[in-house]
């Protein structure tokens, strides 16, 4: 079975950390692809396209330390909590997982103890070695879903903690990315899908950043690399 979560080891004492919840479609070959045609797998229902290269490029660019996630959303969703009927989907933008109906208590709990708690522990060990970090979580979405409409937002920072950090690093993204239409939780609210920032950082009381970055910016790898310089000129001056 593929490593649990993949760990970017910081190369010097940045007070930085990134992570990305949804970097992976991968599905271990035991799931057989949860019932799933090859296609839908690489759609955003899947993983968020672009965030694993952001991830890495920042990381290298600061010399920081990072996590990301090494198992699809659709095995389960790392950025949910225990209790979320989401935690495993059964149906993700209109198509339905049909390896994830009627899973048993110890399919279920297979899954959290190999994919959820360590990815969770992960980022618990990695902040506790951190002195006072800037914590960054990267996603990015689809610019129409099948059931729902366009979004024109080209990125969003979900707020609900840290209003003072989202509002530099939008400060910034005006001078470094300033035709970029940014969105305030949008297209989801950090009221609503928060997980990882509200159980790993904010009883912290960390500062933080959640962004999200539209698809269609960032789904080939050159894409993907210019969105991480831009990102990174923007957060360069916010790190202390």
């Amino acid at each position: 079975m593929k490593q649990k979560f993949q760990v970017i080891k910081a190369l010097r004492n940045t007070p930085l950390f990134i992570f990305g919840d949804h970097a992976s479609r991968y599905i271990p070959e035991e799931y057989g692809n949860l019932g799933l045609q090859d296609e839908d797998l690489y759609r955003h229902i899947a993983w968020d396209i672009g965030t694993e290269v952001i991830i890495r490029e920042l990381c290298k660019i600061f010399e920081c330390s990072g996590q990301i996630a090494s198992v699809s959303r659709l095995v389960i969703d790392l950025n949910r909590a225990l209790s979320s009927p989401g935690l495993i989907p059964i149906v993700s933008d209109g198509t339905t997982v049909k390896r994830n109906i009627d899973l048993s208590e110890l399919e279920r709990k297979e899954r959290i103890d190999n994919f959820y708690k360590p990815y969770h522990a992960g980022i618990n060990d990695s902040l506790d070695k951190l002195e006072n970090p800037l914590v960054i979580s990267i996603h990015s979405f689809t610019k129409k879903p099948r059931l729902g409409c366009f979004r024109t937002v080209d990125m969003g920072l979900l707020v609900k903690h840290d209003e003072q950090t989202a509002k530099r690093f939008q400060n910034q993204l005006s001078l470094y990315g300033a035709h970029l239409n940014l969105g305030i939780n949008e297209p989801y609210s950090a009221h609503d899908l928060n997980h990882t920032i509200d159980e790993n950082v904010a009883p912290r009381s960390l500062r933080h950043l959640a962004i999200e970055i539209r698809q269609d910016h960032v789904d080939t790898n050159d894409k993907a690399v210019m969105m991480a310089g831009i990102l990174a000129n923007c957060i360069k001056p916010i790190i202390d």
